[in-house]
């Protein structure tokens, strides 16, 4: 009985030592860098009809902490990124934080996106001429968050828990119209830390455990050492239409048609329906056909009349400081940069001509 006791007491103690270094264990892996080298020996004592034997050990057991491939890619700014046609050296952000247990290169890819959400109810339609990115030289912690255009193109040597910011630039087609969305997709890869300021290879995983050497588990979001996220870049713009229409306005002998002799009143419509961004300046230009001449004095005395937005004003078609010209036949309204026309309104421009008589028609 009292032999049977000792093996139940041997085999007691035993059970809670295993269970102890099990715990002990998984307490020291936790955070633990990859590459640390773990040993362990199990030790035994232990009795025979009262007489306490030699201890046993067991051959010491050894093995490397794996890698936890692990890392967050985020946008960072809170709403699309506004632009103008023709402008450029626009830029946003993503920031890039490395959670796993080891130091990380990564491979870093950008596309503009082909349709498909950007944010949420706002869908990529567009394109901007350029785009290109830079990954700062130095860490976030370390206050570097303006890296410069075409700087690094790979994130080297990113200690664990340290971040970094990418910057993605871009430059606006003039073609392009208010409202419209171009999206950006970043796409970053873990790779090998290897050699400092040399990219490193891709990581893989899956391959058989060893005891001493590093293995990769990808505990990123979707397992698969691979961090996507998107952002983008709006057109804000004045959005402008423009229509000219004419009316006989007089000498038209009650015919209500363009006849020699009488006189037409051309009336050019400027329509800004940008609900955000006004057009400034905006400049007229016009040229009169060789069959009529422009008629002076026809608005309270004189030649032009604006209304913008419902502010009417009239100016002289001589080049002074009213910034209303006409040379030649050749009209030019806001050339000196004095006309604006806010969002959400209309401008038109009303000048009178003369249809020639076939007696002074060249």
């Amino acid at each position: 009985m009292k032999l049977v006791s000792g093996k139940t007491g041997l085999m007691l103690r035993l059970g809670v030592l295993v269970t102890a270094m099990l715990f002990a264990q998984q307490a020291l892996a936790e955070g633990t860098r990859a590459g640390t080298s773990i040993i362990n020996t199990a030790t035994v004592d232990f009795d025979v009809a009262g007489v306490v034997q030699t201890q046993l050990s067991s051959l010491p057991v050894e093995f490397v902490v794996d890698r936890r491939v692990d890392f967050i890619l985020v946008a960072q700014g809170a709403a699309l990124v506004p632009v103008t046609p023709g402008g450029n050296d626009y830029f946003l952000d993503f920031l890039l934080t490395n959670t796993s247990n080891s130091v990380l290169d990564f491979n870093v890819a950008l596309a503009q996106m082909v349709g498909g959400l950007v944010r949420p109810a706002q869908t990529d339609d567009a394109d901007m001429a350029t785009v290109d990115y830079a990954v700062s030289a130095n860490s976030v912690a370390n206050g570097d968050t303006d890296p410069v255009r075409l700087g690094p193109q790979f994130v080297d040597e990113l200690e664990a828990d340290d971040a970094i910011r990418i910057r993605v630039f871009g430059d606006a087609g003039l073609a392009m119209t208010n409202g419209q969305i171009a999206g950006v997709e970043l796409t970053l890869n873990g790779a090998d830390g290897g050699a400092a300021a040399v990219e490193g290879a891709p990581l893989v995983d899956g391959v058989p455990n060893t005891d001493l050497g590093v293995e990769n588990v990808f505990a990123d979001a979707g397992n698969d050492n691979s961090e996507v996220d998107r952002d983008g870049f709006i057109v804000v713009s004045a959005d402008l239409a423009v229509t000219k229409a004419y009316i006989v306005f007089a000498g038209d002998l009650g015919s209500g048609l363009p006849i020699p002799g009488a006189t037409i009143e051309y009336t050019i419509t400027i329509v800004n329906s940008s609900t955000t961004t006004a057009a400034d300046p905006v400049q007229i230009g016009d040229v009169l056909d060789g069959d009529v001449s422009f008629v002076t004095g026809g608005f309270s005395g004189l030649d032009f009349e604006i209304d913008n937005g419902g502010v009417v004003s009239q100016c002289t078609a001589v080049a002074d400081a009213d910034d209303c010209v006409e040379a030649a036949g050749v009209i030019t309204i806001g050339a000196a940069g004095t006309i604006s026309l806010a969002a959400s309104t209309t401008l038109t421009l009303t000048y009178q001509v003369l249809i020639l008589d076939p007696a002074t028609t060249p």
